[in-house]
């Protein structure tokens, strides 16, 4: 899979970590460090992708708005964020809106 197919933007997930990555486009992903622990991309439409090292993708499900807006609750934890439960979106989109707020450069 190359990364056309990806929606962008595109979050990342190092699986058991609340920390959350915010790529904008496929020229991030290029420029990405691939880590050396179990990773999942998801993009704006859901699909959930597993990187390999080479940076190849596999298809690996679809994660539900209410699944993203768990993982961008718990990150903003994280960040300190109060009352993180409110934290809510229409959309998958809407919802990337939201972590691209809580990043910090």
């Amino acid at each position: 899979m190359t990364t056309s197919t990806i929606h962008w933007p595109a979050l990342i997930q190092h699986l058991g970590d609340a920390e959350l990555a915010l790529l904008n486009d496929a020229a991030a992903f290029a420029t990405w460090p691939m880590p050396t622990t179990s990773t999942r991309l998801i993009d704006a439409t859901g699909q959930i992708l597993i990187p390999s090292p080479d940076k190849h993708l596999t298809v690996n499900g679809q994660a539900t708005l209410s699944e993203i807006l768990t993982l961008i609750r718990q990150h903003a934890l994280l960040e300190g964020v109060c009352c993180t439960s409110k934290l809510g979106a229409a959309s998958i989109p809407e919802a990337f809106a939201i972590l691209a707020s809580l990043i910090k450069d």
